[in-house]
């Protein structure tokens, strides 16, 4: 992982979405010292039909970092079709390296041990 727009990046936070949010009911959550907050946003029209999944994860601290991961769709009006989708991310605050470093971090977790991650917590949760 070299960059926030490879591949290995968006896969890497798919798994680790997938292993904290699995059924994705949790709008919030914390992972490893990282607080995630999860917005999606939808409209169905006649002709066609758009959402967009946005993922701020937030660390605090020293090297702390903030980044957004957003992912959008689109679909034709009877959603058989899908027009376009494309994701992307930005480091809203901090250094790059620090939020690369975590991500490549939980990568080797996830490596190690796939499924449901014990490090998850959800927002308000003890």
């Amino acid at each position: 992982m070299k960059t926030l727009a490879s591949r290995s990046f968006f896969r890497t936070f798919d798994l680790l979405l997938a292993a904290a949010n699995p059924s994705l009911k949790l709008s919030c959550w914390s992972q490893d010292g990282v607080a995630c907050v999860r917005e999606r946003h939808s409209f169905g029209g006649g002709a066609y039909n758009f959402a967009v999944e946005v993922v701020t994860m937030t660390r605090p601290g020293c090297q702390g970092w903030t980044l957004v991961v957003v992912k959008e769709f689109w679909w034709s009006g009877d959603r058989e079709k899908e027009l376009r989708s494309t994701r992307w991310a930005q480091l809203l605050s901090g250094r790059r390296n620090d939020a690369i470093a975590w991500m490549r971090k939980q990568e080797e977790r996830l490596d190690r041990e796939p499924g449901p991650s014990a490090t998850a917590t959800a927002c308000g949760a003890v």
